[in-house]
């Protein structure tokens, strides 16, 4: 079985970064990998009954290790794919929907940041050969997914590495970044989750957008800035 290989990457003192999540947050309310899925049946790239054994498996390892780590681990659907065919697909997706998918309002917030001298980092539990489809848009440096485990050539159906949810996600930026080199009170975070509050409270500046109940209540409280569009 084979892994890609992570390079960590050392910024100069004073960097700042901003640090924008996927799911919920660019894309209000969804899962861009759940969205991923659906396009591969719609299409005919996936067939209804191998998405059917990925549902059922994804319920077994649910009752065994708990959803998060299941969703975590779970690619049944992609097993016995070339990680190129997958590649080419969600470069399909990309261009299809994802791109358009993220409100213009903000991506404007974010090159923003950028025009300000932040580095842009995606970091999101999704595929990382989907959350790559947004880099040139959003002009991120780095860009933080789950891989996808590859045997002889051919993906084995699990994901592999970090799932960045909840506290992971920190142990998935600090395998990309050496965070010594950051000034962490002057970057940005924008999140939709109370999940993500460990890289909320590693910034200076967190953004709430699209949050949910707990989370919009924190940031009231904090007086942090919130987006939220209808």
């Amino acid at each position: 079985m084979s892994a890609p290989e992570i390079r960590r990457i050392t910024f100069p003192p004073g960097t700042r970064l901003a640090i924008i999540d996927l799911d919920g947050t660019l894309l209000k309310g969804l899962n861009a990998e759940r969205i991923f899925d659906l396009y591969l049946a719609v299409h005919g790239h996936v067939g209804l009954l191998r998405m059917l054994g990925f549902l059922l498996t994804l319920i077994r390892d649910s009752v065994r290790m708990g959803f998060r780590k299941a969703i975590g681990t779970n690619a049944r659907f992609l097993r016995g794919q070339t990680p190129d065919r997958v590649r080419a697909w969600t470069r399909e997706f990309g261009r299809a929907y994802l791109r358009r998918a993220v409100p213009e309002d903000l991506r404007a917030k974010i090159l923003s940041l950028k025009g300000q001298g932040c580095r842009i980092v995606l970091l999101t539990g999704s595929l990382q050969m989907i959350v790559d489809q947004l880099q040139d848009r959003l002009e991120a440096e780095i860009v933080i997914g789950t891989e996808l485990e590859v045997a002889g050539g051919i993906l084995t159906g699990r994901k592999t590495g970090i799932f960045a949810y909840g506290p992971k996600k920190l142990d998935a930026l600090f395998q990309r970044l050496d965070p010594s080199g950051i000034d962490w009170p002057n970057s940005w975070a924008l999140a939709d989750r109370i999940s993500d509050l460990p890289v909320f409270e590693l910034v200076g500046h967190p953004v709430a957008v699209h949050g949910d109940r707990r989370l919009r209540r924190l940031a009231r409280k904090s007086g942090w800035e919130t987006v939220h569009r209808p």
